[in-house]
């Protein structure tokens, strides 16, 4: 990958990043000593910055995934695999549920007729 193709938003957001993450380190090791108020504002930063880049590297996966579904227009034999499994559980499912339906209506019967 040719660094100079990427968009420059995009290399700007990588650097402040990773010059943030340094900060952090830096902050972490001791080097960066701060008073009471510069703390609280430090730590109400880190919490927005990784709030962020959760909810930017979420929206980013999600596009990655939907891109790749609609790109290959149909699904991998392992997809194919644990739909048929979905499928299957489903259907034990459905035979579990009208068999103990069956034993209770026996039950039923059974204490109706003593």
């Amino acid at each position: 990958m040719n660094i100079s193709k990427t968009p420059i938003a995009y290399q700007i957001t990588v650097g402040f990043v990773l010059l943030f993450l340094i900060y952090l380190i830096l902050f972490q090791v001791g080097l960066i000593s701060f008073d009471v108020s510069d703390l609280l504002m430090f730590y109400s930063f880190s919490v927005y910055t990784v709030s962020l880049a959760a909810v930017l590297g979420g929206i980013l996966t999600g596009m990655f995934i939907a891109t790749r579904a609609l790109s290959n227009q149909g699904f991998t034999p392992f997809e194919v695999s644990m739909l048929k499994l979905r499928d299957d559980i489903h259907n034990l499912e459905k035979e579990v549920h009208k068999i103990s339906k069956r034993l209770d209506d026996d039950k039923k019967t059974s204490n109706e007729n003593e």
